[in-house]
């Protein structure tokens, strides 16, 4: 079983008044390819 390499949680990010990314929480892995997908503007780069 691959350790966790990265781990978030309970991420949060504000822009001014705006909360832009609530309670996120993720691992990855070790040795996986992990994509973060989704609309323009939903916070892929805020997240990285």
């Amino acid at each position: 079983m691959p350790n966790d390499k990265v781990e978030c949680k309970e991420l949060n990010l504000w822009y001014g008044n705006t909360h832009a990314l609530i309670d996120i929480n993720m691992k990855i892995k070790e040795n996986r390819v992990t994509a973060i997908i989704g609309p323009s503007g939903c916070g892929k780069s805020s997240f990285i």
